[in-house]
């Protein structure tokens, strides 16, 4: 490889060079006399430098008798001899000799009580004595370069510089750093380069550099040896023996400009390029073979100014670099494309160059890109209609934490050794993209971009992670092959199992095993294979569990309508379609074994037209406009988030083809550039221009190590928020004991992703939490016990719903003045609860309160998941309970239970989530104690945090939900305690539905044995609806159909004549316009909002009004 001679930034000029601050420079051959003698300016403090007839009580003759070749001055007005008389005292502050001779030595000494800068360079100097640096307690500056010192050339008193700061010991003849360096105290500038240095280990307490050099020398090692420099600015160590750039370089946080051009570096760290105040690197005539992958989230803040890699063996473009350098030089090395997708979305920025001269191009031509980065934009924008894309794919990557899910995809998108230490491990999720090419017959290769998202293995994130199930995605399930324990299966591999097919009902899984290089062979072999034998039985096992549901429904004598409807459900799930890779493959992010194999397996299931039936397909060109369009968009919002009729506006403006618009969507969040949750029936009016924005967004307040990663002196919180330190941590140990999030510590956390100082976009993103991700519900500022966890809300509070019921033609009088009337203002939010962190016990007096009412009328019902409850669902349960539409007012919420009592009604609620122990529980730890089915609640006990949002908590749980009269009553009011417990039933019922593959059992409390003896009939309720009693098998009574099952809801008399009325007067073969009926939705029948509108439509539109009207009415 030849050398590249590069030129020195501006702030090494005269350090590396000794005489290039001097009017004349001084070589070993040159000699001075007396009438040669220059003066200079050395002290920039001092304005101005001359000669004086008396200087510290010499004379102008004694002090030109030194064979000095520059001296200074302090004090002086300008450098002209014959310059006008100065009244202040001057007094010499810099000084360059050429011999060490004995009067010179006195001389020196004449001048210590002044002299700040000692230039003693190319004076063919072998020893340093004792008596040349002497006394020199003000010495500020030591300039010992281009002399012949050894190791032993240095006096103890060297240590007695006190106030040091800059020594240049370059090109001399040194093996090793001198020892009393380490005694300097102030030294912050040092000059070792062009000696014969094999390590650096004496650096590592001189600890105040600033600026280091060590060029052309023999070292192997630095930045191990300095990572304590916390101060160090600036590395200069090129032309060494350097192999290895550790990712300690990271601890250098204070590094700005770092050469470690013509070494032998083979690789460098991601850390290196994420040094937060980095402004140049050169790595220049190296042997690097690739650069690392950066997960760059929207546009960089702050640019690197200058990267270098130029005179290596580079292959693969480095693409993220242009998006965070703005002069990059690539020449001399081996790439041969660019490639398009990041060169089409860059600007015509001016100050950005691109360098990639002397390589073997293809694409572009070489002529395109001889002519610099404008040629290359401009070229792949003109010619894009020309050059083909392909639909790449989203693989979530999962496994429990520490299993080396990080290692592994960094890995294999730098396709080099990557391992993560323990203080990188993923923290929420994050995401990395790698481009590669797939071959088919007879085509051309065909350029696929595969996104991979990492997501974090500890069970606190399982809650937050499961809204982003969003098919397709193929599942790559990593586990620790050192640490594998059959016994564990469970909690390795099955309850990922679960929690993947619950959301969907479709799974397409490889499996890999890490940490290879720890085991034998023939051990690596057997575990493999076992592992892929136990999820095949496990998978078996699950179907099998199904089936046996649906043959035992058939096998009854009779079937009931919920039985009949349950039955139904399980068939559908039958239908679970699983795609499990033909092996289990093992790997090792060490050394790569395996790696490659990783490869090939996604992309041989990724050939499953099955699974993924758009991958590989040809991308229009105005698809990948829209692409381009909506990640600009993404980046120039501070908040990225757009509703989807203001997606859909914006795009149709600008493109057209707004018939087209719901597939592009749907395209770009199959491929991960944005999300569009449109399954999701609160999310999906809303389109996430930046995903990474929303997971940051997500991960600021929800994070397994909030306690030691959240600390008030990481941050300048109080500079940029104004929350002093005491409010910050009360604010955290709310958070962390209690659950409660105060708004001021959510805009703390929330610095780096919104405008803190945008109370709309502060509103706008903890509404996002609160209504639309149903992380957490707001609470009152302050308040007495039993109201501060009921805010008021505006215009939608139960007093004032029921105040425009009762004043109807008061508000009809009032119509006019309120058009007046300005605008409400915007409900803001202070303080949340965040049931995921509300671990709090069971209040003391709740029990007691709640056995008052024992023996009040009550209904119950209960919801039961035989197998798998996704983890969260109690959590936004809690969530939902706590909106307007409800008119509860919660009195207690601990950490597996809500206590309500509803404000119309004297009626008291109670939600608890507990677990059936008598089901067989593949978890070895069992984190809660169940509740009862036949208790009223007394037998709930708190969860530990781990157990409430892990998987286990998933285990035979079990939802109930309970009303009861607070005072005693007839049982004609018990339809009144439907009326309170219904409405949430159909919101629960709406979440169940969003889990393709769950599986749940119903059940209604028996009112006389307090059992769960009657399966839940609120789904189909005909057949109790009308009958008045039905037997218990329990306790063989017979009980009141009126506990059991929602009453039958009867139209007002008002209502009926209105649609005989409609009836009369369109006849049976007239239709009805609809918009002259508008029905409720039926309190009987839960059925989805496009069945129920579907089927009341048929029947106004046939003239069939009795069909809507109850039977025993007609």
């Amino acid at each position: 490889m030849t050398t590249k001679t590069k030129q020195n930034s501006d702030i090494f000029r005269g350090f590396m060079r000794p005489d290039s601050s001097h009017p004349k420079s001084l070589q070993e051959d040159d000699t001075v006399s007396a009438s040669e003698v220059s003066f200079s300016l050395s002290d920039s403090s001092s304005g101005s430098s001359g000669r004086s007839s008396r200087i510290s009580g010499m004379s102008t003759s004694s002090l030109f008798s030194l064979p000095l070749a520059h001296a200074g001055f302090q004090g002086a007005r300008h450098l002209h001899p014959q310059r006008l008389p100065s009244a202040k005292k001057e007094r010499t502050v810099s000084l360059r000799i050429l011999d060490t001779d004995e009067e010179t030595l006195m001389n020196i000494q004449v001048l210590r009580h002044s002299l700040k800068r000692l230039d003693m360079n190319s004076i063919h100097l072998t020893v340093l004595t004792s008596d040349m640096i002497a006394n020199l307690t003000k010495l500020e500056k030591l300039d010992l370069s281009f002399n012949e010192l050894a190791d032993d050339s240095f006096p103890d008193n060297l240590k007695e510089l006190e106030s040091l700061i800059e020594l240049k010991l370059n090109s001399n003849e040194l093996t090793k750093v001198p020892i009393d360096l380490k005694r300097l105290k102030h030294l912050s500038r040092l000059n070792l380069g062009w000696n014969r240095l094999d390590n650096i280990k004496s650096l590592e307490k001189v600890k105040r550099l600033h600026c280091l050099v060590i060029d052309n020398n023999n070292i192997t090692s630095v930045i191990k040896e300095i990572v304590n420099h916390k101060r160090l600015e600036i590395l200069q160590c090129n032309a060494n023996q350097i192999r290895e750039i550790p990712r300690e370089i990271r601890m250098l946080k204070n590094l700005k400009d770092i050469d470690i051009s013509n070494n032998q570096i083979t690789g460098l760290p991601p850390e290196l390029f994420q040094l937060p105040k980095l402004e140049a690197l050169n790595a220049s005539c190296n042997q690097i073979q690739r650069i690392p992958s950066l997960n760059i989230k929207g546009r960089v803040k702050r640019r690197i100014e200058t990267v270098d890699l130029s005179e290596n063996l580079l292959t693969k473009f480095p693409e993220h670099l242009l998006l965070m350098v703005d002069r990059v030089d690539l020449s001399g090395n081996r790439i041969k494309t660019i490639p398009a997708n990041v060169i089409k979305k860059m600007e015509w920025r001016t100050e950005q160059s691109l360098d990639i001269s002397d390589n073997p191009l293809s694409s572009p031509p070489a002529d395109v890109c001889d002519s610099g980065l404008r040629a290359i934009i401009q070229y792949f924008k003109e010619d894009h209609t020309r050059l083909k894309a392909y639909q790449g794919l989203k693989i979530l990557v999962m496994g429990t934490q520490g299993s080396g899910k990080t290692s592994l995809v960094q890995s294999l998108v730098d396709q080099q050794p990557r391992l993560t230490d323990t203080h990188e491990r993923t923290v929420g999720m994050e995401c990395f993209d790698m481009q590669v090419e797939i071959n088919e017959e007879d085509c051309d290769p065909k350029p696929v971009l595969y996104t991979f998202w990492d997501m974090s293995g500890h069970p606190f994130y399982i809650t937050t992670h499961y809204t982003f199930l969003e098919q397709p995605f193929l599942a790559m399930l990593t586990f620790n092959m050192v640490e594998y324990n059959a016994k564990e299966f469970y909690s390795t591999f099955g309850a990922w199992l679960d929690w993947l097919i619950a959301k969907s009902n479709k799974l397409s899984l490889l499996v890999v095993g890490t940490h290879m290089d720890k085991l034998k062979p023939s051990k690596v072999v057997g575990i493999c294979k076992e592992v892929h034998s136990n999820i095949t039985s496990f998978l078996a096992e699950h179907r099998e569990n199904i089936t046996k549901e649906v043959n035992k429904i058939a096998e009854r004598p009779q079937i009931s309508p919920s039985m009949t409807d349950q039955m139904k459900k399980n068939r559908e799930l039958l239908k679970l379609r699983v795609t499990f890779h033909e092996r289990v493959i093992p790997t090792s992010s060490a050394d790569m074994r395996g790696v490659s194999e990783v490869q090939k397996a996604i992309e041989s299931m990724t050939e499953s037209r099955e699974c993924f039936p758009n991958i590989l397909r040809t991308i229009p060109s105005l698809w990948l406009d829209v692409e381009g369009y909506a990640e600009d968009r993404g980046n120039e919002m501070q908040y990225p988030v757009m509703t989807w009729q203001k997606f859909e506006d914006e795009v149709t403006e600008k493109f057209g083809m707004k018939h087209l618009i719901v597939s592009i969507a749907t395209y770009l969040h199959e491929i991960g550039k944005l999300m569009w949750f449109s399954s999701d029936p609160l999310l999906r009016e809303f389109i996430f221009l930046r995903p990474s924005w929303i997971i940051d967004l997500i991960r600021a307040p929800f994070r397994h190590d909030l306690q030691e990663s959240v600390d008030f002196s990481n941050e300048d919180y109080h500079r940029q928020t104004g929350v002093p330190q005491f409010k910050f941590d009360r604010f955290k140990r709310e958070l962390l004991q209690e659950g409660i999030l105060d708004r001021e510590f959510l805009k703390c956390l929330w610095l780096s992703c919104i405008d803190i100082e945008s109370a709309q976009e502060v509103n706008d993103a903890i509404l996002l939490l609160m209504d639309k991700l149903e992380l957490a519900y707001p609470i009152r500022k302050n308040g007495k016990e039993g109201q501060w966890m009921n805010p008021d809300y505006p215009e939608t509070s139960p007093e004032k719903d029921k105040d425009k019921v009762n004043n109807k033609d008061k508000d009809k009088e009032n119509k006019d003045k309120d058009k007046t009337k300005s605008p409400p203002k915007p409900f803001v939010v202070h303080r949340l609860i965040v049931p995921i962190y509300r671990q709090i016990p069971e209040h003391e007096h709740f029990q007691e309160e709640w056995e008052m009412m024992e023996d009040h009328h009550r209904v119950a019902v209960m919801f039961k998941f035989p197998h798998y409850m996704p983890p969260g669902l109690f959590e936004r349960i809690t969530v939902r309970a706590h909106k307007p539409k409800f008119n509860l007012n919660f009195l207690r919420h601990w950490s597996n239970g809500i206590y309500a009592r509803h404000n119309d009604k004297a009626v008291r609620l109670l939600c608890v989530m507990g677990r059936d122990t008598t089901a067989h529980v593949h978890s070895q730890n069992e984190n809660e104690l169940p509740i009862d089915a036949g208790s009223s609640g007394k037998g709930s006990d708190v969860r530990n945090s781990k157990a409430s949002v892990g998987f286990e908590s998933g285990r035979n749980a079990e939802i109930r939900l309970e009303a009861r009269f607070e005072e005693a009553c007839d049982e004609e009011k018990v339809a009144q305690l439907w009326q309170v417990l219904l409405p949430l039933i159909q919101d629960v019922e709406a979440l169940l539905q969003q889990s393709l593959g769950l599986r749940v059992e119903r059940y209604t409390q028996c009112p006389s044995c307090r059992q769960m003896a009657f399966l839940g009939e609120w789904l189909t309720p005909k057949e109790f609806q009308t009958a008045d009693l039905k037997t218990c098998d329990f306790c063989q009574k017979s009980v009141s159909t009126k506990y059991l099952v929602q009453p039958k809801e009867k139209k007002s008399a008002q209502e009926l004549m209105k649609l005989m009325r409609l009836a009369g007067r369109f006849g049976p073969k007239k239709k009805m316009p609809l918009r002259m009926f508008k029905t409720p939705p039926s309190v009987g029948n839960i059925k989805s909002s496009s069945e129920t509108c579907q089927g009341e439509n048929n029947n106004i539109a046939n003239g069939n009004v009795a069909a809507l009207v109850p039977a025993e009415v007609t």
